[in-house]
C-alpha cells in the first residue's frame, strides 16, 4: 500500500505545480509520477536502480540540468543522503525537489536530511498516512557530492585468504560488514567441494560469498547476479574479473547452466516482507543447473521452505540449523 499511497499523493502535487521542463523521477517503482509529470506539460525522466519489471536501470543518475526532481523516499537514512546529493548536482538553481513516502518509512524526518544540503524544508501535502516535502536547489550548495565515486565506501573484511578491502555503497544489502545470514552460508560452503565449479551467486549485493567462494578455491568460476545496479558497481570493484548480470532474478539469463547456484535471497520490498524472491528462486533454479547440480541458500528460520524444496528438488537436506538461519541444500 505504501507504494501507491505515496505515488498517488505525489501525483496530485505534480498535478497543481504546472511542472515544466524535464524532470528527473527518482526510484519511483509506479508509474502514475511520471505520467503526472507528461500531463503537467512537462518530460519525466526516469531514473532506476532496480531492473524490476523490464525497466532499464543505472547505478547512478542520468546528467541534468533538470528544472524538478521528485525522490521516493529510500529505506535508509544514508541512501537518502545520496540521493538528495546527487538530484542537488543536477538541478536547476531555485528547482524544487519533492522527496515522499509513508510516515512510517521516515517521511517525517527526512528533512533532518534534505535541511544540511539544501536548506529549508517544508510539508506541501500530506494523506493516507504519505506525505510530501520540498526544497529548492539554492545558488550556491557547499559540499554536493554529485558522483558515484565520492560515495564509495572501504572497510576491511577477513577472507580465507587473509583481510581484504571490501567496497561498499550506501543502500548496498549489509552495507561494509558481513551480516549473520552470510555467515552462516559461508560456514555452511566451507565444506562444499568447489574445484572446476561454474558457480551463481543469486542476488549476489555487493559480491560477498562470490567472493568468498573464489578465495576458498581458486579455481572456481563466479558469476554474479543481482537487480541492483548500485550492488553490481560495488561487486565489480570486490569480485573484479567475475562476469556480472543485472537481472530481475532469472529472466536475463537463457541457456546458461550452473553446478551450484548460492544464494542469501532477500525476503523484504521496502518494508514489507515478502516470499516472493526465495519462492521464484527455488522453482526457477533446476531450469538452471546441470545434471547433479545443487542449490543452497540460507533462510531464516521461521520461513517455511521445507514443502516448497521437496516439490522442486529430487535431494533435499538442511546443512546447517544455527540461531536464527536455517541453510539448505536443493539437489538435481
Amino acid at each position: 500500500w505504501r507504494d501507491r499511497a505515496a505515488s498517488e499523493l505525489m501525483s496530485r502535487v505534480l498535478a497543481g505545480a504546472g511542472t515544466r521542463g524535464t524532470v528527473l523521477v527518482m526510484l519511483e517503482p509506479r508509474p502514475e509520477v511520471a505520467t503526472a509529470v507528461n500531463e503537467a506539460g512537462g518530460t519525466a525522466q526516469s531514473w532506476h536502480r532496480f531492473a524490476r519489471e523490464g525497466r532499464s536501470a543505472s547505478a547512478w543518475i542520468p546528467a541534468g540540468p533538470y528544472s524538478a526532481a521528485t525522490l521516493r523516499l529510500p529505506k535508509a537514512k544514508d541512501e537518502l543522503e545520496m540521493a538528495v546529493h546527487a538530484a542537488a548536482s543536477v538541478l536547476e538553481v531555485g528547482a524544487p525537489l519533492w522527496v515522499y513516502g509513508a510516515n512510517d518509512e521516515g517521511a517525517g524526518s527526512a528533512s533532518g536530511v534534505i535541511e544540511p544540503l539544501l536548506g529549508q524544508v517544508r510539508t506541501v501535502k500530506s494523506g493516507g498516512r504519505c506525505r510530501v516535502l520540498e526544497a529548492a536547489r539554492p545558488v550556491d550548495v557547499p559540499g554536493v557530492r554529485g558522483s558515484l565515486p565520492e560515495w564509495r565506501q572501504s572497510t576491511s573484511l577477513e577472507f580465507p585468504d587473509g583481510q581484504r578491502e571490501w567496497i561498499s555503497y550506501p543502500g548496498t544489502f549489509a552495507h561494509g560488514r558481513m551480516d549473520s545470514g552470510t555467515e552462516a552460508l559461508l560456514e555452511a560452503l566451507r565444506s562444499y567441494p568447489l574445484a572446476g565449479q561454474q558457480v551463481l551467486d543469486f542476488a549476489c549485493g555487493a559480491g560477498l560469498v562470490g567472493a568468498f567462494l573464489s578465495a576458498l578455491q581458486p579455481q572456481v568460476r563466479v558469476e554474479l547476479l543481482d537487480v541492483d545496479a548500485l550492488a553490481l558497481a560495488a561487486a565489480s570493484e570486490n569480485v573484479p574479473g567475475a562476469r556480472l548480470i543485472h537481472s530481475d532474478g532469472f529472466r536475463a539469463l537463457e541457456d546458461e547452466r550452473y553446478n551450484l547456484i548460492v544464494s542469501n535471497p532477500p525476503y523484504h520490498e521496502g518494508k514489507a516482507e515478502t516470499g516472493k524472491i526465495v519462492e521464484s528462486l527455488v522453482r526457477g533454479a533446476p531450469d538452471h543447473l546441470v545434471a547433479g547440480g545443487s542449490l543452497v541458500l540460507v533462510t531464516q528460520r521461521r520461513l517455511p521452505l521445507a514443502d516448497l524444496m521437496g516439490a522442486t528438488f529430487n535431494q533435499v537436506e538442511v546443512l546447517l540449523d544455527a540461531g536464527s538461519h536455517r541453510v539448505w541444500l536443493g539437489g538435481m
